[in-house]
């Protein structure tokens, strides 16, 4: 039995951002102006201190991995993601170890993949098994189950665009990984829904572009679960003819009145959740609702 802790969609900030003439020209000018002009910094004004309640989260509750699966940033800038790492304590030794992948805004511009700023900052969380050099897939044994790794986010140019996409490279070496892989149940953690509440793919400029791809590739792989945010209302879809495995949004974890977390314990192949979210009040989380889910066997 293990216990996991699933969070997401933290979208932090930090100043200086070191802002350059040429980020003026990129999809960071209309970041800006949905930061400062349409409200998104008020709605996550208070990132600070739930970020503070949830690292106590990580160190007293017992959890035996952390899994984040992605949107550290707010406009992708380094010191940004820097700041998430040391406010959510990322390698420190009071917080239990953890798994990562990036957001579209944690890639927000092709000079965040030139940097790798995110892979670098987040280096403790990227330890694990591979077929290649590259960042991503890779795969975490946490007691029974395998967790893995897989970079669904891209940049984007246009101020419209938030889609993702797993480049054929990528998903053929998740597709070998898969195959080098012993028994137990397998969970993809990656930042991007295959599928929204309804079951249906999201608008072609939000969702996951190559998805039916994704998700046939997954299940050939026995994939028991799908773990995600980038939607930032918490959801979970049990497996159907569309979807052959179940899937869980963890939501945002610092949005104003959508903050929360996810506490699963997975006992051999059920997976047992507790949804706790952030009390303004007291400043700390409390238990809002629970779910069961049966992990299908390979």
């Amino acid at each position: 039995m293990i216990r996991l802790a699933h969070f997401s969609d933290i979208h932090l900030t930090a100043q200086p951002l070191g802002w350059q003439a040429s980020d003026w020209f990129t999809k960071r000018t209309a970041g800006w102006v949905n930061l400062r002009m349409l409200g998104r910094a008020a709605r996550f004004r208070e990132a600070n201190d739930v970020m503070a309640a949830l690292r106590h989260e990580f160190a007293t509750r017992g959890f035996d991995h952390l899994v984040f699966s992605g949107d550290a940033s707010t406009l992708g800038f380094p010191q940004e993601i820097h700041a998430a790492v040391q406010r959510l304590g990322v390698g420190d030794p009071g917080v239990p170890p953890g798994i990562a992948v990036p957001g579209n805004h944690d890639v927000y511009i092709r000079r965040n993949l030139r940097q790798r700023s995110f892979a670098a900052a987040f280096a403790p969380w990227l330890v694990g098994q591979r077929v290649n050099g590259d960042d991503y897939p890779f795969a975490q044994k946490v007691g029974h189950v395998w967790l893995i790794a897989l970079n669904s986010a891209k940049p984007n140019t246009f101020a419209w665009d938030a889609s993702g996409r797993v480049e054929a490279r990528q998903l053929a070496a998740f597709r070998q990984l898969c195959r080098q892989l012993d028994a137990g149940p397998r969970i993809v953690v990656s930042h991007y829904p295959l599928l929204m509440e309804n079951h249906r793919p999201e608008p072609f400029w939000h969702r996951l572009r190559n998805w039916a791809e994704v998700r046939d590739a997954a299940a050939a792989c026995g994939i028991s679960l799908w773990l995600h945010g980038h939607r930032h209302r918490w959801y979970y879809l049990p497996a159907n003819e569309v979807l052959p495995f179940p899937a869980i949004c963890c939501g945002s974890s610092t949005q104003r009145h959508r903050w929360g977390y996810h506490d699963y314990t997975i006992d051999g192949w059920e997976l047992q959740a507790v949804r706790r979210v952030y009390d303004e009040p007291s400043q700390s989380f409390r238990d809002e609702t629970t779910f069961t889910l049966e992990l299908p066997a390979r």
